[in-house]
């Protein structure tokens, strides 16, 4: 299994915007068939930090995913709301 945790700090007054934006992100994301879990969540005691945690069957979902077109918006379009660049950490499990 493969592990992906994304930390991300949005700029202040986009945060409804952007839970708008990255929703669309965990739907197409949670429908693909090498998908485990997808979760978005916000961080205990801050209004503009939240955690994206992943979970994949193996490198060929992660693979498959990272071509998704749900996928390419998001890169193409986070840096709108983020204040600096996204955090990752990967793991094997």
């Amino acid at each position: 299994m493969k592990v992906i945790n994304v930390s991300l700090t949005v700029q202040p007054g986009k945060q409804a915007d952007y839970e708008a934006f990255v929703a669309k992100l965990v739907a197409g994301s949670l429908a693909e068939a090498g998908n485990l879990d997808y979760g978005h969540f916000k961080k205990i005691g801050s209004d503009n930090e939240y955690e994206i945690v992943e979970h994949w069957k193996d490198a060929d979902a992660v693979e498959s995913h990272n071509n998704t077109p749900h996928f390419q918006e998001f890169l193409n379009h986070i840096g709108d709301y983020v204040t600096k660049d996204p955090e990752i950490i990967r793991m094997d499990n």
